[in-house]
């Protein structure tokens, strides 16, 4: 039974934040992982699966827990007025084994189009793949967009990762904001007085956001985590409790993980597109990700970097949600999932 693979490490870098958003630092962590991937419920009103890409925008840190986790059952919320709203009955898309695609559509408390990938870490074949380092070359990693990264390393899924400097075009040298690590190796280091989340596989196929501050020694223990992943830009749902207050409305992209660590959600919500999606405030997409049944989530970075991508029947790259401008941004880092075809149906 192939398994899922990913190794902890770390590596972190500070920069300017845009539009108000602080970097905040996460991680990703795979190692083995065998089952079958499945996907999750609609919020509001219906509306279905399509894919378009693009996005970058950090998000706001929360100060940190130091506890671990389980991770990934990416729990969205959205929060009208004062009032939680209720995810719609939806169905789920398979797209892949052990890996499914919802879209909500909502009207209150605002327009907002919801993509939610839902990913069974015990699904046969299935694996996690971060955005590796660029060698030699200037900078940490080297710009790509979503769908670039995709079509290169050969993935199924893939969204945007953390935060960044500078925003440049795709094939430039970039510095990622926290950690980055990639099979195993560190890419960029965290902060390890920063409090900042990281999100991580474990040898037992258990997906889980862990608290900084982490000793080095932790990140590299192949026991815990076998391919990292980089700094998230705050904690969104912590021990299944919202722990963040921020109600400044943007797109987003969030991961979250089930109670047992089986299940993890990745979300997308477009943004800056008056009547027909206009983003999601973190309280928002906090409780949302807490109604998918997210024991914790955390926020990645947003903006005009928020991108969900998905491999098409011939091999190329289909952007899922609507990108503000229409315009793909080129980022530091991604995340992206490997996943066996579904089974042929008699």
């Amino acid at each position: 039974m192939p398994c899922f693979w990913a190794k902890a490490a770390s590596r972190g870098v500070e920069g300017p934040s845009r539009e108000g958003e602080s970097p905040t630092t996460l991680m990703t962590a795979t190692r083995c992982m065998g089952g079958a991937f499945q996907r999750r419920r609609r919020l509001a009103t219906p509306g279905n699966a399509g894919i378009t890409d693009e996005g970058c925008g950090r998000e706001f840190p929360l100060a940190g827990l130091n506890t671990m986790r389980s991770f990934f059952s990416l729990a969205l919320t959205l929060i009208p007025a004062f009032a939680d709203p209720a995810p719609a009955a939806g169905k789920w898309q398979p797209l892949f084994r052990g890996v499914e695609h919802r879209l909500d559509v909502t009207a209150e408390p605002r327009p907002m189009r919801v993509h939610q990938v839902r990913i069974d870490t015990r699904a046969e074949g299935g694996s996690f793949f971060t955005t590796p380092a660029n060698g030699d070359a200037p900078g940490e990693v080297t710009g790509r967009r979503t769908a670039t990264f995709l079509k290169e390393f050969g993935l199924e899924v893939a969204v945007n990762g953390t935060g960044f400097k500078p925003i440049t075009g795709e094939g430039k040298p970039v510095d990622v904001l926290g950690l980055s690590v990639s099979d195993g190796s560190v890419v960029s280091e965290a902060d390890l007085k920063s409090g900042n989340p990281v999100f991580l596989v474990t040898a037992k196929n258990q997906a889980r956001i862990l608290r900084a501050p982490l000793r080095k020694e932790d990140w590299a223990d192949a026991d815990d985590a076998l391919q990292g992943w980089y700094g998230a830009n705050g904690m969104l749902v912590d021990d299944g409790e919202i722990v963040t207050t921020t109600r400044d409305v943007h797109p987003r992209t969030a991961v979250g993980v089930s109670k047992d660590g089986r299940q993890v959600y990745l979300v997308v919500v477009d943004g800056r597109q008056k009547g027909f999606s206009e983003g999601i405030t973190l309280v928002e997409l906090a409780s949302w990700m807490k109604q998918l049944g997210c024991w914790d989530a955390i926020n990645l970075d947003g903006g005009g970097s928020s991108t969900l991508v998905v491999k098409k029947p011939d091999g190329t790259p289909r952007i899922v949600n609507s990108i503000p401008g229409g315009v793909q941004r080129s980022v530091a880092n991604h995340l992206g999932v490997h996943a066996d075809p579904l089974p042929a149906s008699n």
